[in-house]
């Protein structure tokens, strides 16, 4: 005998029916799912995640526009807070920051709230009428081991792009020093090019006036008027100098070309070198404070994470989810089903083994070249100690000879004003020291430069303005 669907008996119907209220889902099931899904989402931590984290900055604050004289001590702290050469690096660390946030939120399973809606409401073979829609909340494979490592991973990540932005701020103040050094000689140039400017005039003076009374040629009037020329092209290039230095000075403390900017620049050896003492710094000091180095020796941590990523790899994966029943399926119960299950990867090839081995090798790769960094840090401490030397010899052997000048133009002075010399050769006395003067401000730039280079290399330089340790959380 055949059965009516709709005319079923009541015991039938209430076998069918779900234990929830009215045949919906559990509702406190679902409430307390879709809170802990919100919670994931707008909880606290998100901030982190959404850029809070940002890497600690100096307090000095200074207005748009730059008053009052700027030594290297605050340019090298306007550059700090300013400079657009520091922007890409510290913005590195803050998305370093993001990633090492979304690593920690991967410490727990992702979850994925999905829905389902039928347009044309389902039945059952008893006539009955279905929920037309279904709900399901799913997870993402989850690897504890692996979540740990990367984590692990991205703070290391972290801690070199901070290292990075530490060796950029480093090389930026080390070139801003080369510029007060550099604007220190050329001011003291142009004051002595200024002496020399006058010394070929009054000898131009004394060419015109030999010629007018007879008694000198014309050839030395033209040549006292090249000398001339000459000075003041050197004055001239001397200035172009200062302002393009200037300039460069500007824009590496983040200073707009328009804007107006006083340099102190006096005494810039004292200002740049402050208290270093080139005998007492070694190479070991410069081997443990090199950023190059510590970046080095955190890629080969890094990599053993990347060795202990890969072992995590050839473990299971764990997946979790809850769904109600799909309407097509016939079935009318609409609670929420919670279901467990593992994937294991059974074959692909051997590729997880050998990717274990890759990750070894690269450590090795990484362990040579922090030796091969080493060696290079030591060649360059070494080179930087003999510039050092050399510059020093260079210019004790200027001054010797700017000395000796000072001795012959003082000579040529007495015999000049006793009637015994000419004043053309009291002048070309005077031209000569102006000469030596000249290449003793050029042979104690050197020497200042390579003391410099001297200090930036043995991170003192780096160590007096910048606190590493303000930067690690």
């Amino acid at each position: 005998m055949r059965v009516n669907p709709r005319r079923a008996s009541a015991g039938s119907r209430t076998r069918l029916r779900p234990k929830g209220k009215n045949g919906g889902p559990d509702a406190k099931i679902l409430f307390t799912l879709i809170i802990l899904l919100l919670a994931a989402t707008w909880g606290p931590g998100t901030d982190g995640a959404l850029g809070a984290e940002t890497p600690p900055n100096t307090t000095l604050k200074e207005a748009e526009t730059v008053t009052g004289p700027v030594n290297y001590d605050r340019a090298v702290r306007l550059a700090l807070v300013r400079s657009p050469f520091f922007t890409r690096s510290s913005l590195e660390i803050q998305v370093k920051r993001l990633d090492e946030t979304d690593s920690k939120f991967d410490m727990a399973p992702s979850i994925t709230f999905r829905t389902q809606y039928y347009v044309n409401r389902p039945e059952t073979i008893y006539g009955t009428s279905n929920k037309p829609y279904t709900l399901s909340f799913s997870s993402s494979n989850y690897n504890p081991l692996e979540a740990y490592f990367s984590l692990q991973a991205k703070k290391l990540f972290t801690q070199i792009a901070i290292l990075a932005h530490m060796h950029a701020i480093n090389q930026g103040i080390a070139k801003l020093g080369n510029m007060f050094l550099e604007m220190d000689s050329l001011g003291q140039a142009a004051t002595r090019q200024e002496t020399l400017i006058s010394l070929t005039r009054k000898n131009l003076e004394y060419s015109q006036k030999r010629l007018s009374i007879g008694t000198g040629t014309s050839l030395e009037l033209r040549v006292a008027k090249r000398e001339l020329a000459a000075a003041q092209a050197e004055k001239d290039r001397i200035a172009a100098s200062r302002n393009r230095l200037q300039a460069r000075i500007k824009a590496l403390i983040g200073l707009k070309t328009d804007q107006p900017l006083e340099l102190d620049y006096k005494d810039a050896r004292r200002q740049v070198m402050g208290n270093f003492d080139p005998a007492a710094a070694t190479v070991e000091q410069a081997c443990n404070r090199s950023y190059l180095l510590k970046i080095a020796e955190l890629k080969k941590q890094l990599q053993e994470y990347n060795i202990m990523l890969a072992k995590a790899r050839l473990l299971p994966s764990v997946f979790m989810g809850a769904a109600t029943p799909d309407p097509l399926s016939g079935l009318t119960s609409r609670q929420l089903f919670f279901s467990l299950g593992l994937q294991v990867p059974v074959w692909d090839g051997f590729q997880r083994v050998r990717n274990i081995s890759r990750q070894k090798i690269v450590l090795r790769q990484y362990g040579a070249d922090k030796d091969q960094k080493t060696l290079e840090v030591s060649d360059k401490w070494f080179e930087a100690q003999e510039n050092l030397r050399v510059a020093d010899v260079n210019l004790k052997a200027a001054l010797d000879l700017e000395e000796l000048a000072r001795l012959k133009e003082r000579q040529g002075d007495i015999r000049y004003h006793s009637g015994g010399e000419p004043l053309s050769v009291y002048l070309e006395g005077r031209k000569n020291l102006a000469d030596a003067q000249r290449n003793t401000l050029q042979k104690n730039l050197d020497y200042n430069l390579a003391l410099l280079g001297l200090r930036n290399l043995s991170g003192d330089l780096g160590a007096s303005y910048v606190d590493e340790k303000s930067w690690q959380q």
